[in-house]
């Protein structure tokens, strides 16, 4: 933070083209009644700042500042915005900002509101900045002790959630996760704290498979060297398999899903897909197959994630592999892209702001 001519102004990244920052000094922004101003302490890269920063995410068009998963602090708040939020809080926050009035909104799913803006994908500046302004209502205040780790991976971990909730998931099902990413490891946990019988994630990194079994999660295929179709007939039969969750939205791990899934039942589609996709709908017809998308988290859901990384229930601390000071953006995102250290167990990249 620097002064001149007595007007504060901040560091601030912005996505400008494919693989192209720009690095400016901004005026702080003010804040308006409804909203409290947030000095960021630490901001994760998503896998759809990646997408973002590739050229390849579906919705987001620069120039826009990326960032939504992060920790802060309460730095001021507006005039209307309710004692449940002080400053000095620990915050974090969800990333759709609703409209309140669509048919969406109304049926209690803001995620899909028809004239949402989010935060740092679409409309809405993100964490990639050392202060910004958020809507009061879509802010949430951690435990005292939460640790930036914890803040960063809260956001992810209400995707999980969501993606459970959103689903027929009952309590003791089998369930496959294909994908042990960031995402695909915090939804298997949060299957596992929600009571399945079993839970089996299919990755085929090594390191990825580590971490999944790092964080408790004992039962893993590695589908670069195992054929995922005869371990399961061998292991539990396709039979006892209840559910999917496709937490890596490509072509071959949707089909993947769609070849193993037991008649009649249904697949989560978590990952965002970079691309169009080719599938076997002929084994969706013929199947009865029920094949459902889930788009971030609701309120319930965020508050839900909080309590159970509080709570243990769901182990974050290994999953924030590489941390960058602020200004080592680049290589931060360079880091992030790289399939090599992904494959030795590289998972979540952290910017430090401190």
């Amino acid at each position: 933070l620097t002064q001149k001519r007595g007007v504060n102004y901040m560091k601030q990244v912005k996505l400008v083209g494919e693989k192209e920052f720009e690095f400016n000094k901004v005026s702080i922004p003010k804040v308006n009644p409804e909203q409290v101003l947030i000095k960021v302490k630490a901001c994760g890269i998503c896998g759809s700042d990646i997408h973002s920063y590739k050229g390849k995410h579906p919705f987001v068009d620069p120039p826009i500042v990326l960032g939504h998963e992060y920790l802060g602090i309460v730095e001021k708040k507006g005039s209307k915005v309710s004692s449940n939020i002080e400053v000095g809080d620990l915050v974090t926050s969800e990333l759709a900002l609703n409209c309140g009035e669509c048919y969406n909104c109304r049926q209690g799913r803001p995620q899909i509101c028809k004239n949402a803006k989010h935060l740092g994908n679409v409309g809405k500046d993100g964490a990639m900045q050392e202060y910004f302004t958020m809507r009061a209502d879509k802010v949430h205040v951690l435990p005292d002790d939460a640790t930036k780790v914890e803040g960063v991976m809260t956001e992810p971990t209400a995707v999980g959630v969501h993606a459970v909730r959103k689903s027929k998931f009952t309590v003791g099902d089998t369930v496959l996760v294909i994908g042990a990413g960031v995402i695909g490891n915090l939804t298997a946990q949060v299957l596992s704290a929600a009571g399945a019988d079993k839970v089996i994630v299919a990755e085929m990194k090594e390191g990825r498979i580590e971490k999944a079994n790092e964080v408790g999660l004992e039962t893993t295929v590695n589908t670069g060297k195992s054929d995922l179709s005869a371990w399961l007939n061998k292991n539990i039969g396709t039979e006892n398999l209840d559910l999917i969750y496709d937490c890596v939205g490509i072509e071959a791990t949707l089909n993947m899903a769609i070849e193993n899934a037991r008649k009649g039942s249904q697949i989560m589609l978590v990952g965002v897909p970079e691309e169009d996709l080719t599938l076997n709908m002929a084994f969706v017809q013929d199947r009865e197959l029920d094949i459902s998308g889930t788009l971030q988290y609701i309120r319930e859901d965020f508050s839900r994630a909080i309590n159970l990384i509080a709570s243990d229930k769901v182990d974050v601390k290994p999953l924030v592999t590489n941390s960058y000071p602020f200004l080592e953006y680049k290589t931060a995102f360079e880091t992030a892209i790289d399939q090599a250290k992904a494959t030795k167990g590289m998972m979540k990249v952290m910017l430090d702001y401190d």
